[in-house]
């Protein structure tokens, strides 16, 4: 009987795995390497793809609201000329002192037209402030006697902004302190006198 048990038992050798069934169990591990490796570079190229298509649409985003925002300027900058027309006649029934049921309807159509500008963001250029070279144009300049140098004395036109882009300076007059001037002219005179000394020296 033992020896029959022996002869039952399988021996050291049957248990261990060929040489193909080694090589099955490797090439299967390979295999679930190289297939973890893929889906992860699949995985990074899909996320890199939705990064790029993300800023993509940031952009066209941003190049469109940048389109709509300068047609949007060139609109009210067209409608602009309108406008200085509506001053111009209501300048004119003021000083006629006309109040006809005309000139009625004239001021309420212009302050309708400047209420829908100023919703898009039209504001009018302040000209009671000192001249700003970066807001107002200055047409002509009066020297005075006394007074500040740069103070705004008339309106020929008005300026405009939407938010803080100047799409339209004010067209004005603007004080020159006439002492001022001689005084830098004078100074101007005696530094080229001194040159001139210093050249003969």
């Amino acid at each position: 009987m033992p020896d029959e048990m022996e002869e039952s038992l399988p021996s050291e050798e049957d248990t261990q795995p060929t040489g193909s069934d080694a090589k099955e169990n490797v090439s299967v591990e390979d295999v679930l390497t190289a297939k973890d490796r893929q889906i992860q570079e699949l995985t990074d190229t899909l996320k890199r793809t939705q990064a790029e298509f993300e800023n993509y649409k940031k952009r066209v985003n941003r190049e469109w609201s940048e389109k709509s925002k300068l047609a949007g300027e060139r609109i009210v900058g067209d409608l602009l000329a309108v406008l200085d027309t509506f001053d111009k006649a209501l300048e004119r029934t003021d000083v006629a002192d006309d109040a006809t049921p005309q000139s009625n309807g004239l001021e309420g159509i212009h302050k309708q037209l400047l209420q829908i500008l100023q919703r898009t963001g039209l504001k009018e250029i302040d000209t009671r402030a000192p001249f700003d070279p970066f807001m107002h144009e200055a047409l002509m300049r009066e020297e005075q006697d006394d007074g500040d140098d740069g103070t705004i004395l008339e309106v020929f036109q008005k300026g405009y902004m939407m938010g803080p882009k100047v799409i339209r300076t004010a067209k004005v007059k603007v004080s020159a302190n006439k002492r001022r001037d001689e005084v830098e002219a004078e100074n101007v005179s005696n530094r080229h006198d001194d040159q001139h000394e210093e050249e003969n020296e």
